[in-house]
């Protein structure tokens, strides 16, 4: 930092500091009309908080032009007030005279400069930065304000006292009256008395609102709604002073003590922009529960002021008992109007703060009535949105994600979900201890919601596939009973049919003598040895007796002879030993005479294997061949999907493992104690 602004920030805090000084001691040792608390008022409410904050402000952040602007403010400020009760003080012991342009020059520049110190400050707010040319020319015409007082010493012939200083200001005749300059003497006194340059003010700063982001407009809106009132009562204030003078009514002097307050409003504005959106790149140093506090305090002492004023306004005019009375409809009357400033003042520290405690039954009360997650993440987003106040959040898992907001940049919070995550982004002020354990609750919630909800889904997705392969086995049963009557029809019942004709013909040819007994016997013979055989072949297709007799292993091993290929069988000593459930040998057997049907049919292989084991309570088969493989209509044809529903309705599991070239393989794996039953 350059010597000369060292300088200069040390003699404006010197000078404001003695300024403050001063008025305090005039206040409380030359009282005015209206008693200590008079004045104490302005000094009070609005200069000696503005200056503290400025001091603050410019010892954390000395080179930033915003704080630089803000001592000048509250300086100017100071030593205008204190200028005001020495000036007043010597026109009373000694009379006006020319002496009074010097130290009404002083007042007149501490005024101009903590209005240019003002307009530059909040017209740049937060960060001192215009974005428009316009808007930067517009802000440098302020300092034009500097020749203001001058020329009006010139141009007058006689000096403008302010009405602070006096209410029926004495006339004094200026010694640098230039006649030609007579001219100026009406513009400069209007653009003095009524702070035309509060309109580049104006300008500038709701211009800028209206234009600014999210982001901007954020940190920016509490100063224009409180600018905005501030230039509304201080026309309102200028209005009717011009109109009632100085013979004011009670109603217009109590506005005017409003206004005073409302003053307050700036430092305030500077410090809550401080503590919630590190204005000036400053980290508080205070707790927000401190600048509450302190905020509290403010308000009751302003709630204490408005209901004296009253009182003591008409304390000379009325007695003393109706002042007290007045005193205490005023103080019953502000009440609410003090609770709700408590409130706002929360809301302004601490943000806009939700009841978590309600915010989580809501969202568990809608948790319960949720059954599907494209209605359960967006609630969840929605709440997280209302409870943080993030500007946007997204939750995100692998089947479906939510977004409230529009998301920018790295977020700023972020915690684990259920094989996914939730993302925040940044919020006004920063998130404390209690927003991230309020979303690690919501978090846990939510978890053991979307749990519910898959497996919800995935109970629906197996009640529905168990109601299709009901329906196939129903199916499958319907198509073999119509194979079995096929088979009976066209095989053993037409047998039975051509036996019965050559049992009538024999007799006939027997009778004739046409052939002896015991060749007709030996025919019928064959025949009927012919027809056994072909019930035993239909029976062993409905369920080999085998099976039953000798089980799996043995039934396998038959099925796998009788083929014209080339089977190895291998089975473990436990199942040659131990015979199972009958429903499971069943499945097991004819999930391999499927797979074995397939590779003759399909496989063009030159062998095969059956493998058999049974290990911690399950029995696994498994047969592979050296073909060329399943296309993928085989792999799942209808043959293959009734033995899968088969086994499934078992509790078992059925998988086929087939590449091009390197043939199939199919395995199936049973419990042991499994059966329909």
């Amino acid at each position: 930092m350059a010597p000369w602004h060292r300088f200069a920030r040390l003699a404006g805090i010197v000078l404001g500091g003695a300024g403050l000084l001063v008025a305090f001691w005039h206040a409380f040792a030359i009282p005015g009309e209206d008693g200590v608390l008079g004045g104490l008022s302005w000094l009070g409410i609005g200069v000696a908080p503005l200056y503290v904050v400025s001091v603050w402000v410019i010892s954390r952040r000395p080179e930033h032009p915003q704080a630089r602007r803000l001592l000048l403010m509250g300086s100017s400020l100071a030593v205008s007030v204190a200028v005001e009760g020495l000036v007043q003080d010597a026109v009373r012991r000694s009379g006006a005279g020319t002496w009074l342009w010097w130290p009404n020059l002083i007042y007149q520049y501490s005024g101009v400069l903590s209005l240019i110190s003002g307009v530059l400050l909040l017209g740049c707010y937060p960060d001192g930065v215009v974005e428009r040319a316009w808007q930067r020319r517009a802000l440098r015409l302020v300092w034009l304000y500097l020749l203001v007082p001058p020329l009006l010493l010139l141009s007058r012939p006689t000096l403008l006292l302010d009405r602070y200083l006096f209410e029926l200001p004495p006339p004094v005749a200026s010694p640098f009256t230039v006649s030609w300059l007579g001219f100026l003497d009406g513009p400069l006194t209007s653009l003095y008395v009524y702070y035309y340059g509060a309109l580049v003010l104006a300008a500038v700063l709701f211009v800028r609102f209206v234009q600014a982001d999210h982001e901007l407009r954020a940190k920016m809106r509490l100063l224009v709604y409180v600018t905005a009132l501030l230039i509304a009562m201080t026309a309102l204030t200028l209005a009717l002073e011009a109109s009632y003078g100085a013979d004011r009514p009670l109603w217009v002097r109590l506005l005017n003590g409003l206004y005073i307050m409302m003053l307050l409003m700036v430092p305030v504005t500077i410090v809550i922009g401080i503590v919630r959106h590190r204005l000036f790149e400053m980290e508080p140093v205070v707790r927000r529960s401190t600048v509450f506090t302190v905020l509290s305090l403010l308000i009751a002492g302003a709630y204490l002021g408005v209901a004296a004023a009253p009182g003591l306004t008409l304390g000379r005019e009325i007695p003393v008992e109706l002042a007290v009375a007045i005193t205490i409809v005023a103080a019953v009357a502000f009440q609410p109007l003090r609770r709700r400033l408590e409130r706002l003042a929360d809301r302004l520290v601490f943000g806009e703060r939700v009841n978590r405690y309600h915010l989580l039954t809501t969202f568990g009360a809608r948790l319960e009535q949720t059954v599907e997650l494209g209605d359960l993440l967006p609630q969840l987003a929605a709440t997280i949105h209302e409870g943080l106040g993030a500007r946007w959040v997204r939750v995100t898992l692998p089947e479906a994600s939510a977004v409230v907001g529009e998301p920018a940049g790295e977020p700023a919070l972020r915690v684990p979900l259920e094989r996914g995550h939730i993302e925040c982004g940044p919020r006004d002020g920063g998130y404390a201890p209690e927003d991230r354990e309020l979303l690690r609750t919501l978090a846990t919630q939510a978890a053991t919601a979307i749990a519910n909800v898959q497996l919800t889904a995935r109970l629906a997705e197996q009640v529905d596939e168990l109601a299709r392969s009901r329906a196939r086995i129903v199916a499958a049963q319907d198509s073999e009973r119509r194979r079995i009557e096929r088979d009976i029809h066209d095989g053993a019942q037409q047998h039975l049919v051509a036996l019965i004709m050559k049992l009538r013909l024999a007799r006939n040819q027997i009778g004739r003598g046409e052939r002896s007994a015991d060749d007709v016997l030996d025919e019928l013979q064959g025949e009927a040895r012919d027809l056994l055989a072909d019930l035993r072949e239909l029976a062993h297709g409905i369920h080999p007796p085998v099976l039953s007799d000798q089980g799996l292993v043995v039934a396998v091993q038959a099925r796998a002879d009788r083929l014209p290929l080339d089977i190895r069988v291998h089975a473990d000593a436990a199942l040659r030993a131990e015979r199972l459930h009958a429903d499971v040998e069943g499945a097991a057997y004819f999930v391999i005479c499927e797979a074995l049907t397939n590779v003759v049919k399909h496989s063009a292989a030159r062998s095969a294997g059956i493998e058999l084991s049974m290990n911690e309570g399950l029995v696994t088969v498994r047969v592979h061949d050296d073909g060329v493989g399943l296309a993928d209509g085989q792999r799942g044809g209808v043959g293959l999907t009734n033995l899968r529903d088969r086994v499934e309705a078992l509790g078992g599991r059925l998988t086929v493992h087939s590449e091009p070239g390197a043939g199939t393989s199919v395995r199936a794996e049973l419990p042991v104690g499994a059966s329909h039953g």
